[in-house]
């Protein structure tokens, strides 16, 4: 009896929801929702295609007849995007495999060490906030200390100040898997003579795929788009392609194309490796969204 008036509130619920102010006003607000999100990126695509006199034109062309590949060449030949697309995947890896790693270990050693429930809660707590706080804050100090350990313009302190701003958000994570993984797989494997290490790597994190995928791809996104540390700590040689995008704003105006053009570029490696993986990527999020 009790499943029933469960079930028959969720169907209330969605009744209500799906047929609020009326079909056409819903299928309305899915449109335009779907547009909003879409043009965007219809804009940037076209944009990074058009010729010069097309996308300075006004009023701005929205169906473009003519195309070319110009933007693209110029930024492959006079802007080296190659190079700063190769600092952005270093840094973007490198920052994933260490948080990843560093972070996994540390939620566990979280999980399972001897604390209480409300130290654990508490230490979940900092991690989130140490993810909330405006990084531009720590900005002065953060480049002192690069400067006075020579690591200006090096992908070592990208790496490290990625790592950094990602690691408590991984904990956070990661935290909550590890406390829905039964302590009695571990118990089997210490019957079995498994050491800490053999326990960790091969029985407790496959069994928590979904939040490392979740956690890895979250960390790549956050690395491959970080601007404001990137514009702070480079200098030439280890430009990012964000730093990049945003030196196509002079004085002198927008070139519109070639900042297209690289956005694209940007933009399209992290929507195939999203779209790769996106199973095991919103199974991670789910599960993560009932831990405890």
């Amino acid at each position: 009896m009790k499943q029933r008036r469960k079930a028959h509130n969720y169907a209330s619920v969605d009744s209500i929801l799906s047929n609020f102010a009326g079909r056409p006003v819903k299928y309305f607000l899915i449109v335009a929702s779907v547009i909003s999100v879409l043009f965007p990126v219809y804009w940037l695509v076209i944009s990074a295609f058009k010729l010069e006199q097309d996308y300075l034109a006004d009023p701005p062309i929205l169906f473009p007849t003519r195309f070319t590949l110009d933007s693209f060449i110029e930024v492959f030949t006079r802007d080296n995007v190659l190079q700063y697309f190769s600092n952005t995947l270093v840094v973007a890896v490198c920052t994933t495999i260490i948080t990843i790693v560093i972070g996994s270990m540390a939620a566990y050693a979280v999980v399972r060490g001897p604390i209480g429930a409300r130290a654990k809660n508490v230490f979940g707590l900092w991690f989130l906030v140490q993810k909330m706080y405006p990084a531009i804050a720590t900005a002065i100090p953060i480049y002192l200390v690069m400067r006075s350990l020579h690591l200006m313009d090096t992908l070592l302190a990208l790496i490290i100040m990625n790592t950094s701003f990602n690691l408590p958000l991984v904990i956070w994570l990661m935290m909550g898997f590890f406390e829905q993984v039964p302590f009695d797989m571990e118990e089997s494997a210490m019957l079995d003579g498994c050491g800490f290490f053999g326990r960790f790597f091969r029985v407790v994190l496959p069994v928590t795929k979904p939040g490392l995928i979740a956690s890895a791809i979250l960390t790549f996104v956050a690395a491959w788009n970080e601007f404001l540390f990137a514009v702070i700590l480079t200098i030439n040689e280890s430009k990012t392609l964000p730093v990049v995008i945003a030196g196509f704003i002079t004085d002198r105006g927008l070139d519109w194309g070639p900042m297209a053009a690289t956005s694209l570029i940007t933009l399209l490696p992290v929507v195939v490796l999203v779209w790769i993986i996106q199973k095991d990527f919103v199974n991670g999020l789910a599960a993560g969204a009932v831990k405890g």
